[in-house]
């Protein structure tokens, strides 16, 4: 007969070796391909240099976003400056506690068993976000960022109180605030969980979400007004105005693009308040009005076009041929391995997207974990079409494609196990 506290601390202790394995496996990983510290990382470093030296370490930037600078200030300060192994070893502990958090959303949430533990081991071993972890970039933040809003979202569901709100608010802010092209992905999560537990029963628990929420908007309230004038909650450069010039404008872009048209060129050279600090709120609201213009102008010329266009990058968006962003030695060699292991990946998540409902036992968490899974694959499917489509936008959300897709084998699994040996 076995004990109870001895499963609980066998199974405890296999999480913590798995977690520890994972941090290992991407710290050996990046060292396959190190990444050259380039263009937007660098971007991001300048930003932690402005709130690095700041006494408060309050700084605004026009066009990046403050999670990823502010950590890597606060590393910085413990480290020394622009230590970027530390910042690594940080994105490793970071991914490998999203799949640990994939595997309780899919173990405790959604009640699936031994199929939590392959989820675990999966995203644990999965090559696709480990490929960021050496670099700058805010792709592994927003991954921890929007898991670990599914994962608070989880926990309030269980007990929906004003500290558990405060947590999930907290992280839906943050993932919103990580990645601007999430900003309105954070709705998927609270609106889905407005339709499981009534606001006017746990009222405290949804002015926790909201304070939680208002928590992650001070930062570039204050700093946007104090250097901006402006009441701005994210960046005072528009994001929506160059995402939609560029998506119009940019119809794909292939894995290890380094040189672009003239059009973005000049946008870029123009757009950017950060080098024009006497620019006006007046002044950018005419640059971002300018180049909304020209993305409808590029519309309306052949409206066909890019009405297809919009479809393919559905597709598109999703598709991977390289697992590093910047440089990959053999890519011409592996890019087909890359591809259709990928391909093969989305077959099956589409799969769980379709059979996910069967596989949940914990109904109410469980099929608000699903709905959240399935809407943010819908989310990215869309909004990203409409931007440059690049591979690593899907990024922050291939642990739930990991998620989907094991659910989806096991669908086919069990559709064959039925088949062999019928009932």
């Amino acid at each position: 007969m076995h004990h109870p506290r001895a499963a609980v601390i066998r199974t405890i202790a296999v999480c913590i070796a798995i977690f520890l394995a994972a941090i290992l496996f991407r710290l050996w990983f990046i060292t396959l391909s190190p990444q050259p510290f380039i263009y937007d990382q660098r971007e991001y470093e300048m930003y932690a240099v402005k709130i690095f030296s700041h006494p408060f370490m309050l700084a605004s930037h026009s066009y990046r976003s403050y999670p990823l600078p502010l950590m890597e200030a606060i590393l910085y300060k413990f480290v020394g400056w622009a230590d970027h192994q530390a910042l690594y070893t940080v994105h490793a502990i970071l991914d490998a506690f999203v799949a640990v958090m994939v595997f309780l959303l899919l173990k405790v949430g959604m009640r699936l068993g031994k199929l939590a533990w392959i989820g675990y081991i999966l995203y644990a071993f999965n090559p696709f976000t480990s490929g960021y972890v050496g670099t700058g970039l805010s792709e592994i933040l927003a991954t921890f960022f929007i898991v670990g809003t599914l994962f608070a979202g989880m926990i309030f569901l269980r007990r929906p109180d004003i500290w558990r709100g405060l947590f999930f608010g907290f992280f839906a802010g943050m993932a919103a605030e990580t990645r601007n092209a999430a900003f309105m992905w954070a709705a998927i999560p609270i609106m889905l969980t407005l339709l499981c537990i009534r606001w006017k029963r746990h009222l405290a628990g949804y002015i926790g979400i909201v304070l939680g929420l208002v928590i992650t908007i001070l930062y570039p309230l204050y700093t946007n007004w104090r250097d901006y004038h402006e009441i701005n909650i994210t960046k005072v450069d528009s994001f929506y105005a160059m995402e939609f010039f560029n998506g119009a404008s940019l119809n794909i872009l292939p894995p290890f693009t380094y040189v672009y048209p003239i059009e973005q060129f000049t946008m870029w050279n123009e757009y950017w308040s950060e080098y024009v600090p006497e620019r006006t709120t007046k002044e950018r609201q005419t640059i971002a009005n300018k180049y909304y213009k020209k993305g409808w102008d590029i519309v309306k010329a052949d409206p066909v076009a890019y009405i297809r266009w919009r479809f393919f990058k559905m597709w598109y968006v999703w598709q991977k041929e390289n697992i590093f962003f910047y440089v990959e030695p053999g890519y011409e060699s592996h890019r087909v391995y890359t591809y259709w292991g990928n391909l093969i990946l989305l077959l099956f998540a589409a799969l769980g997207m379709m059979s996910g409902l069967t596989f949940v036992r914990n109904k109410k968490i469980g099929t608000w974990i699903w709905g959240c899974f399935v809407g943010t694959i819908v989310y990215g499917t869309i909004a990203f079409c409409f931007s440059h489509a690049e591979y690593r936008l899907t990024i922050p959300f291939y642990p739930i494609i990991i998620a989907l897709a094991l659910i989806g084998a096991a669908a086919v699994v069990q559709a064959l196990r039925h088949r062999i040996i019928p009932k």
